[in-house]
C-alpha cells in the first residue's frame, strides 16, 4: 500500500524511470512510427502518481497515448520532453 502522506517516493510500488524518449525506454520497437494527429494528451489525474512524477522531475507532466503503425504507446511526458512509465500495446 502506498502511503500518501509520505514525502519520499515509493521505490517498489511505482517503479517509474525517466528516459529521454519512448525508444530509449526499451519498451517500444525501433521500427514503430507514430501516426500524425493520433495523439491524446491530458493531465495526470491520479494524485499519487502526479506527486511521484514531480519527485522524479519537477514541472508539468501529462499522460500521453500515441497511436502508431503496429500498436500504441502510453506514457507520461514531462514539459522538457522526457518520458516515464512507457508501455507499448501491439495491435
Amino acid at each position: 500500500m502506498i502511503d500518501q502522506a509520505s514525502d519520499s517516493p515509493p521505490s517498489t510500488d511505482m517503479p517509474l524511470h525517466v528516459y529521454p524518449n519512448v525508444y530509449a525506454s526499451g519498451s517500444v520497437p525501433k521500427e514503430w512510427k507514430p501516426i500524425r494527429s493520433r495523439t491524446l494528451k491530458f493531465p495526470v489525474r491520479n494524485a499519487v502518481v502526479r506527486r511521484y512524477l514531480q519527485k522524479l522531475s519537477d514541472g508539468k507532466w501529462q499522460k500521453v497515448i500515441k497511436q502508431g503503425d503496429g500498436g500504441e504507446v502510453h506514457y507520461f511526458e514531462h514539459a522538457s520532453g522526457q518520458v516515464a512509465g512507457v508501455k507499448f500495446f501491439p495491435s
